[in-house]
C-alpha cells in the first residue's frame, strides 16, 4: 500500500528518512550529522522503553486509529445530515423584572437579540418578555399548539431558574421569595422545564432544541447572577431522541448576567457568545454548543469566574442551521534558509500545501518562503485575510521550519515552564535558542503571538486550520479554541525529521495534511473533509512512517473533543 493510500486510494508514493532535523538547540547540529548514517528508529530522540513496550504502544495506537477510521467511514454524508423538513419555529422568553427576586439587567435584551438571530435563520419567532406564571403557561401552550410533525422547534429562555429533587424550574417574574423547605410552593409557582421537553416530544417534532440561559446555582443569592433559591442549580435533563438541551453554565456554576458593574455589553456572557456562533454558516449543532462552551469559558475566566456551558445531545446525525458553504483562504510559510542552519523540505511543504488549498478553490492563497517569511509581512497577510473573511469562512495557516523552546518568563502561566516559538527569516537558529535577547524581534513568532491571532479570529467567528510542522510543534498554541483546528507535527518533547516523499524532502505532517485536504481524508466519500477525518488521516500517515518517534498533537483532542465539522469542501 502506498504512503497516502487509505480506503482503496493509492498514490503509489513512498517515504524514506533523510538527515534533516527541525530542531532548535545546539544538540540539533550533532543529531543532523549522526542521522546521515542512522535511521530514525535509533535516533535517540526520546526514551520509548523496551522493544516489547514499544510494540504494545504501537499496537494500541493502531487499534485506536483503526476504530476511529471505521467510525468515520460509517458517518452519514454531510449533504444528507439533518437540516429539517418541517418549518422552523421558535419561542424566545426573557425575564428581567422580578418582583421579589433579584432583578436581572440583560435577560430581555438577550431574548430580543436571539429572536433577531433566529429570524435571520428562517425561524418563525414568538417573543415574550417578563412573563408572570399564568402568561408563561399560556405562551407555552400556544407554542405547542403551533407545532406540526417534523418541525424544528427551538425554545430559548433567559432568566432565573433552579432545580429541586432532580426537576428543573424556570421562574416567572411574579415568583415569590421562598424558603428552602417550601418545595410544594415552588412546584405550583414555577414552570417545570422537564414538562417542556415532554410536550415537545408529544408534538412529534423532527428536532427540539431547548436553550436555558439561567443560573445553575442559587438564583436568590445575589444580584448579577442567574439562578434561584438555595436548593440546587439546574439538574441534568435526559432529553428524548431528537432533542438537544444547552445550558449556559455547568453543574454548580453561576451563569453571569454581566462581567461586572461597568460591563456595557447589552447581552449576558453566555448570549453574547452563543448568538454570533449560532449565526455562523456551516456549523453543525454539536459544534455550535462546543464553540459556545469554549468561548464562554474563556470570557468568564477574564473576571476569574468559572462558567462552562453544558449540553445534552440526543440528536441522531448532524443538524445545520446553515449548510457549510465557507470561503477558503490560505497562508503557507516555509523556511529552509536560516543563518547558520539549513533545512531541505520546509519550502517544499509550503508549496504542496499552497497548491492543495488552491485546488480547493480558495479565494486567496499566499506562500511565504525563505526571505519573504518575515514577521511584519506574515502579520500583514494574516490581518488582510482575516479582515476579508466572513463568519464561517476558513483560513489555513501553515508553518514549516525550525521551531523550539526556551524558558518562559516567571508568571507566564506555562505549565512546563517553557515558551514554544518558531524562527522566521533572518533569525539565527542558535541565537534564538541560546540568547533570545539577541534575536531581532521580527525573527521569532511565539506561542503567545499565535494565541493572540487565534483570539482575533474567534472574535470574528472565522475558522482557522493551523499547522505547525517543526520540533515541539504541539506546544505552539496556549489553549484550545472552538474555531481552531490545530495540528502540531510533534509532541512538546519531540523532534521532527525530514523525509523524502516522491523524490522531494518534506515534513511528514505537512505532506500528509496536503494529501488529506485534497481528498484522501474523506473517509466516507461525501465530498467534505471534516476535522476528525483530517486529524485521523494525518495521525495515521505519520505513525505509518515515523512510528513512535513523532506524535502529532491535535486541538481539540483527537478521540475526545474533535468533531465532525466540515473543514474543506472538495472541488
Amino acid at each position: 500500500m502506498g504512503f497516502w493510500a487509505e480506503g482503496g486510494k493509492n498514490a503509489g508514493a513512498g517515504a524514506t528518512a533523510t538527515p534533516g532535523v527541525r530542531l532548535l538547540s545546539l544538540f540539533s547540529v550533532f543529531i543532523a550529522l549522526v542521522f546521515v548514517a542512522a535511521p530514525p528508529a535509533h535516533a535517540g530522540i526520546k526514551s520509548l522503553g523496551s522493544e516489547a513496550e514499544m510494540q504494545k504502544v504501537l499496537s494500541e495506537r493502531w487499534q485506536s486509529l483503526d476504530e476511529l477510521k471505521a467510525q468515520l467511514e460509517a458517518l452519514p454524508a454531510v449533504q444528507a445530515a439533518g437540516s429539517g423538513t418541517g418549518k422552523r419555529r421558535a419561542l424566545v422568553i426573557g425575564n428581567d423584572a422580578y418582583e421579589a427576586l433579584a432583578p436581572l439587567q440583560k435577560a430581555v435584551a438577550d431574548a430580543d437579540s436571539v429572536a433577531k438571530t433566529l429570524s435571520g435563520l428562517g425561524f418563525e419567532v414568538t417573543s415574550a418578555d417578563n412573563l408572570a406564571r399564568d402568561p408563561f403557561d399560556e405562551t407555552l401552550e400556544a407554542f405547542y399548539e403551533s407545532l406540526e410533525e417534523h418541525d424544528v422547534a427551538l425554545i430559548f429562555y433567559s432568566g432565573h431558574g433552579l432545580a429541586m429533587e432532580g426537576s428543573n424550574y424556570l421562574l416567572p417574574v411574579d415568583m415569590p421569595m421562598l424558603e428552602p423547605d417550601e418545595g410544594p410552593k415552588l412546584r405550583r409557582e414555577a414552570v417545570n422545564a422537564g414538562e417542556i421537553l415532554a410536550r415537545l416530544g408529544e408534538r412529534g417534532v423532527g428536532l427540539a432544541l431547548v436553550v436555558l440561559d439561567a443560573c445553575r446555582d442559587d438564583p436568590f443569592a445575589r444580584d448579577g447572577t442567574r439562578g434561584g433559591m438555595s436548593l440546587k442549580g439546574l439538574a441534568r435533563m435526559e432529553p428524548q431522541k431528537g432533542m438537544f438541551v444547552l445550558y449556559s453554565a455547568g453543574v454548580g456554576q453561576k451563569a453571569l448576567d454581566r462581567l461586572g458593574p461597568d460591563d456595557g455589553e447589552p447581552n449576558s456572557v453566555f448570549t453574547r457568545k452563543f448568538m454570533p456562533i449560532l449565526a455562523t454558516p456551516g456549523l453543525p449543532l454539536v459544534d455550535i454548543a462546543k464553540r459556545t462552551q469554549v468561548e464562554v469559558q474563556a470570557l468568564a475566566r477574564k473576571v476569574h469566574h468559572t462558567q462552562e456551558p453544558a449540553y445534552y445531545d440526543q440528536v441522531v446525525g448532524q443538524y445545520y442551521f446553515q449548510p457549510p458553504k465557507p470561503r477558503l483562504f490560505g497562508i503557507a510559510i516555509g523556511i529552509d534558509d536560516y543563518a547558520g542552519y539549513k533545512l531541505a523540505g520546509a519550502v517544499n511543504d509550503a508549496d504542496v500545501i499552497a497548491d492543495a488549498v488552491r485546488a480547493l478553490g480558495a479565494e486567496k492563497v499566499v506562500a511565504l518562503k525563505d526571505a519573504d517569511a518575515r514577521l511584519l509581512f506574515i502579520e500583514y497577510v494574516w490581518n488582510d485575510m482575516l479582515a476579508e473573511a466572513r463568519p464561517g469562512d476558513t483560513i489555513v495557516l501553515s508553518y514549516s521550519g525550525v521551531s523550539g523552546q526556551r524558558p518562559a518568563p516567571a508568571g507566564a502561566g506555562e505549565e512546563d515552564g517553557k515558551d514554544e516559538f518558531v524562527v522566521l527569516s533572518g533569525g539565527n537558529v542558535l541565537d534564538a535558542r541560546g540568547d533570545p535577547a539577541s534575536v531581532a524581534p521580527d525573527a521569532v513568532l511565539s506561542d503567545d503571538d499565535l494565541t493572540r491571532w487565534m483570539e482575533a479570529a474567534a472574535d470574528r467567528n472565522v475558522n482557522v486550520v493551523l499547522l505547525v510542522d517543526g520540533c515541539h510543534g504541539g506546544g505552539l498554541l496556549d489553549r484550545p479554541f472552538a474555531n481552531v483546528s490545530f495540528l502540531g507535527a510533534s509532541a512538546e518533547d519531540e523532534l521532527v525529521l525530514e523525509y523524502e516523499v516522491e523524490g522531494r524532502k518534506h515534513g511528514l505532517a505537512s505532506v500528509a495534511f496536503a494529501y488529506g485536504i485534497g481528498g484522501y481524508a474523506d473517509y466516507n466519500g461525501d465530498g467534505y473533509v471534516t476535522q476528525r477525518e483530517l486529524f485521523v488521516y494525518v495521525d495515521r500517515q505519520v505513525l505509518n512512517i515515523a512510528g513512535l518517534e513523532q506524535t502529532p498533537q491535535f486541538l481539540p483532542a483527537l478521540g475526545v473533543d474533535a468533531g465532525d465539522m466540515p473543514l474543506f469542501r472538495l472541488a
